[in-house]
This record gives structure tokens, sequence and C-alpha cells, in this order.
């Protein structure tokens, strides 16, 4: 674990969300990318060496949207920067932690990803991020 990568809250409105953000916060928005072909889209604001992303849910089809229609706008997870992300996840599957993705995926923003499941945090949704795109690894 090198950092905290970012912090991801699940927001009805985007738009609205982000005019809120740089509003009470003074922040300023990096981008906005779409994501899963047409199930999320994402903002990010740098903050520090943190990332708040903010993540509305399109469709059904994710956790994000389950996230939603289950308890509304709010934190949905924490994001723990590694450095190498296959590694990670086969030690975190090697010592029976329960994770959601088996091998790492194709993440926003050129990364690399794999979720825990809440039961490993203590309620809280954990996610490993890497740099790099899937390819990088073999995984899809």
């Amino acid at each position: 674990m090198t950092k905290l990568n970012h912090i991801g809250i699940i927001v009805s409105d985007l738009e609205a969300a982000i005019s809120k953000y740089q509003e009470v916060l003074g922040v300023k928005l990096d981008r906005i990318e779409d994501y899963g072909a047409g199930l999320l889209r994402i903002a990010f604001f740098p903050l520090g060496e943190v990332l708040l992303e903010l993540i509305q849910p399109l469709r059904p089809g994710s956790t994000a949207w389950d996230f939603l229609q289950e308890h509304g706008e709010g934190i949905e997870h924490l994001a723990f920067q590694v450095d190498d992300i296959a590694a990670e996840c086969n030690r975190l599957i090697r010592e029976n932690i329960p994770v959601a993705d088996q091998v790492p995926r194709a993440g926003a923003g050129n990364t690399q990803i794999c979720f825990l499941k809440r039961e490993a945090l203590c309620g809280v949704l954990g996610e490993f991020v890497a740099e790099g795109d899937c390819s990088e690894t073999g995984s899809v």
C-alpha cells in the first residue's frame, strides 16, 4: 500500500454535484470520464495527492447503481494505491480475504482495479488501484 488514491462518492446528478463541490470546497475539476459502456460518468477533482471521484450511475448493472438505490448519495468506497495489483489480488485470494474481483480489471483514468468485499474492511468497500492499463498484466 503506498497511499490513499481516491475517495469514491456516489451522486445522482453529476453536473449539480460538480457545481456544489466547486462552490463549497473551491476545488477545480480535472476531467469527466465515461466508464463501462454507459454505466457511469465520473468527475475527478485532485485534492493534494488524493482524488475526489464523483460517480453518477447512469443505469442498472453496477455496484454504484445499487449503492445509490439502497443508500442514496454518499461515500461508496476508498481506493488504495498499490504497486503490483496482480500480486496484491493474488495475496488477498491466498489469504481468504473476501474480494469482488478475482483478477485486476480496467479502471477509469488508465488504471487497473480490484475491489474487495465490504466485510474485508469492516463494512467499508475497498478498492486497490494501480497505474497502467490491463494489457500490461494480461488482465481484462
